[in-house]
């Protein structure tokens, strides 16, 4: 009997996660894996009934026995495919520490688990942000380039000039994703496969509207964004994301790795133009 191919959609449970399942529902088997067991089990429930292939896993990304669990789990199921890796926290929804472990370490800890059962054909697909196109001071970049040694939050804090907050954590934790597939490219095509990441605009899901009503600047972003969408709070939708994704582990994307895609509808290169002209 042949082998099951196996999609891990880390944050499945969220908007853009959901979105990505509905997506890739006819690339493999899908492993969900999110914090919470009741939004997992609604998100299975919703695909399941439309004859979607679904497992689910609870998995904390800031827990490497969890991550552990999730490699095994993968092996269990089949051949690993893709990762679609969407898990993560807003400035608003924890203090610094813990969004640079979510978003960036969480994001290594999957790369480095699943890269052993990578294969030909096989992708990882990283969430990042457009906040990663903050400016960055080079001292502090250089300690994102190895987010894994021991007293990272602590090389982190000792290269800021002023206290960490988690507007900071969150721009810091995305430039280092940048940074993490740029430089993980080499390791993944030894193996046969690519990595890449996606940097995400202004997307209308629950964490995005949450930053909407609670930054003041985020309504001069949308007024920014050149792609308009009428009709929406925010320009983006989740299935914007999903149809990029959907791209990127395709074979038609054989060729794409060890770099971002922004869908932004433009807003990056709006501001940067701004700034230039002063």
């Amino acid at each position: 009997m042949a082998t099951k191919d196996v999609v891990v959609i880390t944050g499945g449970a969220g908007g853009m996660g959901v979105a990505c399942a509905r997506r890739l529902a006819s690339v493999g088997t899908l492993l969900l894996v999110d914090i919470g067991r009741e939004g997992l089990q609604q998100a299975r429930t919703s695909l399941t009934s439309s004859g979607v292939d679904v497992k689910t896993l609870t998995c904390d990304v800031t827990s490497q026995e969890d991550i552990d669990e999730m490699a095994s789990t993968v092996r269990a199921l089949g051949s690993f495919r893709a990762l679609v890796h969407t898990a993560g926290v807003s400035p608003e929804m924890a203090p610094p520490r813990q969004v640079l472990d979510v978003d960036l370490l969480g994001s290594a800890r999957s790369v480095e688990a699943l890269l052993p059962l990578a294969g030909p054909g096989s992708s990882a697909v990283l969430v990042g942000s457009i906040a990663g196109y903050s400016e960055v001071d080079p001292l502090v970049e250089t300690v994102l380039a190895d987010p894994m040694v021991d007293g990272f939050f602590d090389l982190v804090d000792a290269a800021l000039s002023e206290p960490l907050d988690s507007a900071t954590a969150y721009v810091l934790a995305k430039r280092g994703v940048t940074r993490l597939v740029e430089r993980s490219a080499e390791a993944w095509g030894e193996r046969g496969a690519r990595i890449v990441s996606i940097a995400p605009g202004l997307i209308e899901t629950s964490m995005g509207l949450m930053e909407l009503e609670r930054q003041p600047i985020m309504p001069l972003m949308v007024e920014m964004t050149p792609v308009k969408r009428p009709g929406q709070a925010l320009p983006g939708r989740p299935e914007d994301i999903a149809n990029t994704v959907a791209f990127l582990v395709s074979d038609e994307a054989s060729f794409i790795s060890g770099c971002e895609i922004r869908v932004d509808g433009g807003l990056v290169g709006a501001a940067q133009q701004m700034m230039a002209q002063g």
